[in-house]
């Protein structure tokens, strides 16, 4: 009678268990995901193109996954400060970082605490856009071919405007490399200083994205001569590549893509990835990024990945051959 009263207690106690464990929150699975508005950290300002990018996708993503997307700007330390939040959150898939080429950067030149292949989990590209080369209207020059000419005969007089472990400051150095001429980087903290410059024949070569760089290209404000594409850019099909003119190293793109917390659940991941995907394949926002300069750019979580590795073993040839530079 005893060992009945036992077993009876123990299959209570067993079905109470196994309750309890159902009703205790654990990793999310596709199907019950999401239960509540998603975040999209984004490492830099309002207005950035890793901020505009996140508004779009957020309109379509909130359609198809039946939840607000909510849009969080926490900007410093070039972008570290968004990186370390994501990277600590919970990995249920509710807060994601729309990340780009230059937190890469902050990788390879040793100015980053996280990895972004090791510490984050890829979802989806977001896009990708190239660089533009500016020149200020007085300078004589009108292609790339007369400025590396026109730097030939002026070592170090030419100045570009760069940014300590930024992309521009690669850029001038892989066209020094390749042109084998000397320009000089002048450091800024700001691109509208850099702008200012420029239009002053302070600074005689900028390189900054094609969206910011379209405004400036469409008021005549300077003349862009270049862009650092593989191709072409849509919303400047007149401007050739530096692959035209010869510099195929200078072939540079910025890819922008969602990253998540380590260890968030496959099936999250596919469904924001797929959620990711059909937003970016929306005219409507396809065109609003165009504008931008942000070109189509999609993938499955494994393709991000092995584009991170590639593209992380790539810059970090390049940050080693300016090294010298660097440290002047």
């Amino acid at each position: 009678m005893q060992a009945m009263k036992l077993s009876r207690r123990a299959a209570v106690a067993s079905a109470m268990a196994g309750v309890a464990a159902s009703a205790m929150p654990g990793p999310a699975g596709a199907q019950d995901f999401p239960s509540k508005p998603v975040t999209i950290v984004v490492p830099f300002g309002p207005g950035t193109v890793n901020d505009i990018i996140a508004r779009q996708l957020g309109q379509d993503m909130t359609g198809t996954l039946g939840q607000s997307i909510i849009v969080e700007n926490r900007a410093g330390a070039t972008g570290n400060i968004a990186v370390d939040y994501v990277a600590k959150s919970r990995p249920d898939g509710y807060t994601l970082l729309i990340a780009s080429t230059s937190l890469l950067l902050n990788q390879v030149t040793g100015n980053a605490t996280l990895d972004l292949v090791k510490d984050l989990t890829p979802v989806a590209f977001a896009g990708r856009t190239v660089y533009s080369l500016f020149v200020p209207n007085e300078l004589p020059v009108k292609n790339v071919a007369e400025l590396v000419e026109l730097a030939r005969r002026q070592p170090g007089k030419l100045n570009y405007a760069g940014y300590v472990g930024g992309v521009p400051q690669f850029l001038g150095e892989m066209l020094n490399r390749a042109a084998k001429i000397n320009t000089v980087m002048v450091p800024y903290k700001s691109t509208t200083d850099a702008q200012v410059d420029l239009m002053a024949n302070r600074i005689q070569i900028w390189f900054t994205p094609v969206g910011s760089g379209v405004p400036v290209y469409n008021a005549k404000q300077a003349r862009m001569i270049a862009v650092t594409g593989d191709t072409r850019v849509r919303v400047l099909p007149e401007i050739p590549t530096f692959k035209e003119a010869g510099y195929a190293d200078l072939t540079v793109e910025v890819a922008y893509f969602l990253l998540a917390p380590k260890g968030t659940p496959q099936p999250v991941v596919d469904k924001l990835a797929g959620a990711v995907d059909k937003a970016l394949q929306n005219p409507k926002i396809k065109e609003a990024l165009l504008t931008q300069g942000v070109e189509d750019k999609r993938g499955t979580p494994a393709e991000v990945s092995a584009y991170l590795a590639a593209e992380a073993r790539r810059w970090t040839e390049v940050v080693k051959l300016s090294a010298p530079a660097a440290g002047k």
